[in-house]
């Protein structure tokens, strides 16, 4: 039999709910093309990003490491050619490597591409790479082939904002996810040319910076969708006093000054559109894939690297937090024609257990430093197995900003682009450690030295209530405590020491910590080396 292929799908901070496959209640797409994908093999309906922030999210799910236990827990430094990734795995294997799309793993995507530059050992993973990001900086193939994109979205200020969202003066045809469907499509008819005959498989990374900001999408998938059925989310108005402090600050930083609640739905139904035009483009490419006879030779993986709160408790795009707007990610997997076929999996996962299952499902060796637990039976068994919990976590150790800290942000409005920093980085975001305990049913959230919660996921899917002080769930949260302590002792099985981004100090300017005062002594000493 034919190796099979490896196509794996990645969106830039797609919330599982923006589709119908997870959400038919309010603000969601209704899928064409990954519904076809979700016939042919298992939804993963409480699937969770590892850390809500792109570059250890994305390094998680390529080596199987959680992110306490590899060290890397902010988006510098990426990851180094020591570590084993399922491209490596591939690479090793014969098969013909292809990264279409932003990387934001192994380097930043904007120094990437033929014409760019990137670390050496990349030309060792992919045979081809044609790379992308979002925001003001394309790399030079994007400046090449789509040279509109960038100087629009630099001179429109309005997308600088932490609301701001615009609808592109162009059409889908000449987005950036279409550029890299039409080159992912290219990638393998000369594949097919050249490599199909010799039973070389290819192993493809289609990474899509959408739906991430800036907001923005085609004016005429825009057009698709009435801006009638856009709802402030369930839980706009969730009573966050009992909360951790840290949640209220962010509440007050993203809407200090009132936004509008115009521009929220408008910011929506943009980002609704953005996770549209994926959707189209992924239909097209399947459909490719199956007049070429190449579906059913396949592996194809689709997620997102983190969610985005997109007006959920009334904050926006992604930080140091434990919700589901911000950590369930959409997780689709199918071998059409091989796995079971239109599975919804109802127990919790995680992305970390991604490389282990493609390892289990093509026959390779696990990677070297994985952690993670395959889902092979999920996709294959006729009764899989019930995973009872799984762990995410985010932030480093330190003190979280509270309300107090509001007063050193003088001035600070929603509709004003902070001086120094991008409108989604507010400072200080990644400080004090956080933790999530998912179940089936329940999800307990700890903050260091801040208010724990607890939300019964059952009965509150919005994460409406905390109910952590009530007696009623006491059995159930010491349960959770317990699944925590079994977490922590795997990741401390290796001193990862520490890769805190030089950057963070960046991020902490304007708040009430000193960067080394919000370290333990052993990560305060390491940065000074």
């Amino acid at each position: 039999m034919r190796k099979p292929n490896l196509l794996f799908i990645m969106t830039d901070q797609q919330k599982a709910t923006s589709l119908d496959l997870y959400n038919s209640q309010v603000n969601f797409i209704k899928t064409s093309a990954l519904r076809e994908l979700a016939r042919e093999g298992t939804v993963f309906n409480a699937s969770y990003c590892p850390y809500p922030l792109c570059v250890p999210s994305r390094i998680s799910m390529l080596t199987g490491m959680h992110p306490s236990f590899s060290g890397y827990v902010a988006n510098t430094p990426f990851i180094e050619d020591r570590h084993d990734t399922i491209f490596q795995a591939a690479k090793k294997r014969g098969y013909r490597t292809m990264l279409v799309g932003k990387d934001h793993a192994y380097c930043e995507a904007s120094i990437g591409g033929d014409n760019g530059h990137h670390p050496k050992f990349m030309d060792n993973i992919f045979d081809k790479m044609y790379c992308a990001l979002h925001n003001g900086y394309q790399p030079p193939e994007i400046e090449r082939d789509l040279p509109h994109v960038r100087p629009w979205l630099n001179q429109t200020d309005v997308l600088h904002r932490i609301w701001g969202s615009e609808i592109a003066p162009w059409n889908s045809d000449q987005s950036v996810t279409a550029r890299l469907c039409q080159v992912a499509e290219e990638y393998i008819q000369e594949w097919d040319r050249v490599d199909r005959k010799t039973d070389t498989p290819f192993c493809m990374w289609l990474s899509f910076p959408d739906p991430h900001e800036y907001y923005q999408a085609p004016k005429d998938v825009v057009e698709c969708i009435d801006p009638a059925t856009i709802q402030l989310p369930p839980n706009w108005e969730s009573d966050i006093g009992g909360r951790a402090e840290y949640i209220q600050f962010m509440h007050w930083y993203f809407n200090s000054g009132g936004v509008p609640q115009e521009e929220v739905k408008k910011l929506i139904r943009v980002y609704l559109a953005m996770c549209m035009n994926v959707d189209i483009w992924l239909g097209k490419l399947f459909s490719f894939l199956k007049k070429n006879g190449i579906w059913e030779e396949t592996l194809i993986v689709f997620t997102s690297d983190h969610g985005d709160f997109n007006g959920e408790h009334q904050l926006i795009q992604k930080f140091n937090c434990g919700y589901d707007g911000c950590c369930r990610v959409p997780l689709i997997m199918a071998w059409p024609g091989r796995s079971v076929q239109g599975r919804v999996y109802e127990h919790p996962v995680s992305l970390v257990d991604i490389p282990s299952t493609i390892c289990d499902i093509l026959g390779w060796e696990r990677l070297r430093e994985d952690q993670g637990n395959s889902m092979k039976d999920v996709l294959f068994d006729e009764t899989p197995s019930e995973r009872e919990f799984t762990v995410y976590e985010s932030g480093v150790a330190g003190e979280s900003l509270t309300k107090k800290d509001i007063p050193n942000f003088p001035g600070h409005r929603f509709d004003v682009e902070p001086i120094g920093r991008w409108s989604y980085d507010p400072p200080h975001r990644f400080g004090g450690k956080m933790y999530a305990v998912r179940t089936k049913d329940y999800k307990l959230i700890v903050r260091q030295d801040q208010a724990n919660e607890f939300y019964d996921m059952k009965t509150d899917p919005w994460e409406t209530r905390n109910v952590y002080n009530d007696t009623s769930y006491t059995a159930q949260i010491i349960k959770h405590f317990s699944h925590l302590s079994e977490y922590l002792v795997k990741v401390s099985q290796k001193r990862a020491g520490s890769s805190i981004a030089p950057q963070d100090e960046w991020y902490r300017a304007g708040g009430n910590l000193q960067w080394e005062q919000s370290l333990p002594e052993k990560f305060a000493n390491a940065n000074k080396k």
